[in-house]
């Protein structure tokens, strides 16, 4: 019993995702989750007591997620700030190949719940500022306003993102996930 809760849990979530991601949190409906994962209605307010509190669940745990992975590869990565650009912007390019409605979803819907969203939790912008934070403490990079760095070089990978997701980009982004990279890591090096 308990496996088939957790299968009609997983088959709300994953329908929910592909939802959100092509129309948005507010132009989708429990009713339309429940049809794109055969659950009644009533069985999707016995998981989630409303779209809004599944779309925060999904957003913070997928967030979560990424700021952690982002953080395993840069603390692996003991090699320079644009190597450590390269591995992380190769994830983030891989992950939206491997699961494009799950990155758009995250992508498109931060703004709704970026306010929520406490320090405390893992989340790719952190992640980021410490990557460049460290590479301005080391003299790596010139010294700088970390937060303006950030908001830079986040800015270039969600734009591309945004642009993939809109089909304004064709190409595979794993294709150009180096010369990304490189052209962040030449922002901050002032050029």
């Amino acid at each position: 019993m308990a496996r088939d809760v957790s299968g009609t849990r997983e088959r709300i979530e994953r329908a929910a995702i592909k939802m959100f991601a092509r129309h948005g949190v507010s132009g989708t409906s429990m009713r339309d989750i429940a049809g794109e994962a055969d659950v009644s209605l009533g069985g999707m307010y016995t998981h989630y007591p409303s779209k809004e509190a599944l779309a925060w669940e999904l957003f913070s745990r997928s967030w979560s997620m990424l700021g952690n992975e982002l953080r395993a590869l840069a603390r692996a990565s003991k090699s320079s700030l644009n190597g450590q650009l390269r591995a992380m912007t190769a994830y983030v390019f891989d992950l939206h190949k491997q699961d494009p409605d799950l990155v758009t979803f995250i992508y498109f819907s931060r703004h709704e719940h970026l306010r929520r969203v406490k320090s405390s939790l893992p989340n790719p912008y952190m992640m980021m500022r410490m990557v460049i934070a460290d590479a301005i403490a080391r003299g790596e990079v010139p010294h700088q306003d970390v937060e303006v760095a950030t908001a830079m070089v986040s800015g270039i990978l969600i734009q591309i993102i945004d642009s993939k997701a809109l089909g304004r980009i064709k190409q595979d982004l794993t294709r150009i996930s180096d010369s990304v990279a490189d052209r962040c890591h030449q922002l901050l090096l002032g050029g």
